[in-house]
Order: C-alpha cells, then structure tokens, then sequence
C-alpha cells in the first residue's frame, strides 16, 4: 500500500513538474511569437519558427524531441493545426518516423487530423472513398506482386499472373507411381476405349512383350485387361505417342494443383491483410456497357493503421509520397519484415489428391 502511495506521489510530483514546464514554455513561446519581439529581433514567423526548437532546448534544458513536442502541443492548444507553421521535412530532418509519429499521437494531432485529407494527404490511384468506406481496387491479381517477400517475387508474380505459371518445368514422369496410381477406373475405360478406337489392334509388337519369346499383335482381350494394357503401354513402341501424352497430362495436372494451391494461398494471405475478401466489379462506359472488371477490397478497418505504419517507418508523409496505396504497403511490410512469403519451392508438392482430379479430367478431356 505504502508502494502504491508512494508511486502516485511520484507521479503527480511529475506532473506537475511537467504542468509548470509547460505553462513555462507556453509563455516562452507567445513572447518570442509577438509581434514586438520578432520585429525586436528582425525575423520572420517562419524565421523564429526555424529557431525556436533550439531556442527551447538551450533555454529550459530539455532534449530536441521535447522541444519539438512543446511547440507542436503550443499550436494544438491553441486550436491550430501545428504543420501550417512547422514544415514536416523540419521534423524529419530533427526526429524519426516513429518519433513524429508518437508526437501525432500524444498531442492529439492523430486524433483530430488524421482523417482529414487537406492535412494528412491520403489520395491515391488504387483507392476510391465513399462515404466513410475506403475500396482498394485492382484490375488483376498480379498487382499484389509486391506485397511478397523480394526472394519469391519471381513465383509470386507467375503465380498471380494471367499466363502459365510453369513452375517446375519438364522433369521425368514415372509410369507406375505418377501415372498407373493416379488413374481412376473411368480413365482407365477411356484408354480402352481411345485404343479400340484407334488403329492399334493387330499391330505388330515386340517378342517380349507376352513374355515368351514370340511376335505378337495386340487383340481386343489384351486390351480389355487392365493390367496387360498398362504394362503394355509403358513397354511397347506402338504406345510411345499415347505413353507421351499421359505423361505430359499428368505433368500439366502436377502443374496445374501446385500453381492452385499457392494461388489460394496468396489469395487468403493477402485478404487476410486487407481485411475483406476480393469482389468483382464491372466498369461501365457512358453507354452503359461494361468495358472491364475490376477487384475490389473494404480496407476502412486497415487504411488508416498503415497510413500511421508508413510515417513511422519510411519518414515520409504516405499521402504525399507514395501514388498507390499498394506500393505503400509494400513498402511498410518490407520495413516491418513482414512481407508474404511463399513456401520453399524445391520443398512443395501440390495436394496430391488435387493433382489426381485434374489427371484424369484432363487426360478425359484430352485424349
């Protein structure tokens, strides 16, 4: 208990230390504001206000973010907005992005500027406001490229993007692991069926292919058992175009489930940032006819956090430095290491299950 009293004596002793300071300064700063003492002095407003923070330091002892907080609470006080007589790049020459920030904030600026766009600059090309909602839009999802950690832009940019993605390239398909496993009892049919239709039966094949040692031609019955034809296809050279192009609909299904599973992926990490998922939106001439889409985002829960973010880490006024608000957060997740990240591509494998369904559409589709 005594601690306690103790503490909160302290405390109002602070205070109040903090309260004579003030009122100090306040009075020290009307005087070297008046016009009697600039006239005295020969300077400018904006002359006197280029010295005052040193004026402040040497004179009550205090270091220059202190000085810099009077003066800019000297003017909120009075009801003024402090940045009319305070340049932002005399902050940022003085103090970092997270000291003006934390200035903003304690003196209240935040509180009653933050939202006004003649003040705090908060136009941007991606950005549309209506009423007190703000909508990020984007005319592909590619153009959140940026947001993704620098090492996997690459993928990242292949991923989004409207062309193939081609991530893993050509590589060897084996036969009965990628292809005999993943096919399911309609493929299977369809092969049949792609053989008896075709002009395989009684062609020629090799002497081994019954295993004794004789030629012989391919009949209906070795087609219709499942287990010779397989076998027969991965060993005979009348099957090489057909085995090719199994393997080739099995790389595209390979293909086509890892590029799916990053895209969502990507897709929920970045709506997760935004707060709100994806909509489309037509965009319509003065005719009425609609000249593309576009996607849109709701990011009121997140447009002010990350207008505040990139003051504190890039030291520049966002509205004013940046002409979209994605390359500002870009710029923000990048200095706060928190980019989006892929997984490590030599380690990923696309749902094996995924790759399965799209095998055997395609293969249905494609043979």
């Amino acid at each position: 208990m005594k601690g306690n009293i103790k503490k909160i004596l302290l405390e109002y002793i602070d205070l109040s230390r903090y309260k004579k300071l003030k009122n100090a300064v306040y009075s020290y700063l009307d005087y070297e504001l008046s016009d009697e003492e600039l006239e005295k002095d020969d300077y400018t407003e904006e002359e006197k206000l280029e010295l005052l923070p040193y004026m402040v330091e040497s004179d009550f002892n205090v270091d220059g973010n202190n000085a810099h907080h009077f003066i800019f609470k000297y003017f909120m006080d009075k009801g003024e907005d402090p940045l009319e007589y305070i340049e932002f790049d005399a902050l940022r020459s003085r103090m970092y992005g997270s000291e003006i920030s934390d200035m903003f904030e304690k003196t209240g600026w935040y509180d009653k500027y933050l939202k006004d766009e003649q003040t705090f600059p908060q136009l941007f090309n991606d950005v549309v406001k209506k009423g007190d909602k703000f909508y990020l839009t984007i005319d592909h999802w590619s153009e959140f490229t940026m947001l993704v950690d620098e090492n996997d832009r690459d993928y990242a940019e292949r991923i989004l993007g409207e062309d193939w993605a081609e991530l893993y390239g050509y590589y060897d398909v084996d036969w009965s692991s990628d292809i005999v496993d993943n096919l399911d009892e309609e493929s299977i049919k369809h092969i049949k069926d792609h053989i008896k239709e075709g002009d395989f039966i009684g062609q020629e094949m090799s002497e081994y292919s019954m295993g004794d040692g004789q030629f012989h031609t391919l009949t209906e019955d070795m087609v219709n058992d499942t287990d010779t034809i397989l076998r027969l296809i991965d060993e005979e050279r009348i099957f090489n175009e057909l085995r090719r192009e199994l393997a080739s609909q099995y790389r595209w299904a390979y293909e086509q489930a890892g590029e799916d599973e990053l895209f969502n992926n990507l897709k929920d990490s970045i709506e997760e940032l935004l707060g709100s998922k994806g909509k489309l939106d037509d965009v319509k001439n003065k005719d009425g006819d609609i000249t593309k889409q576009v996607i849109y985002f709701d990011i009121t829960d997140i447009f002010y956090k990350y207008l505040i973010e990139s003051l504190e880490v890039t030291n520049e006024m966002p509205g004013e430095y940046y002409s979209d608000y994605i390359s500002m957060l870009s710029e923000v997740l990048y200095e706060t290491d928190e980019s989006i990240s892929l997984p490590d591509m030599d380690y990923f494998y696309p749902d094996s299950t995924k790759t399965w369904e799209y095998f055997n559409y395609n293969l249905q589709g494609n043979i």
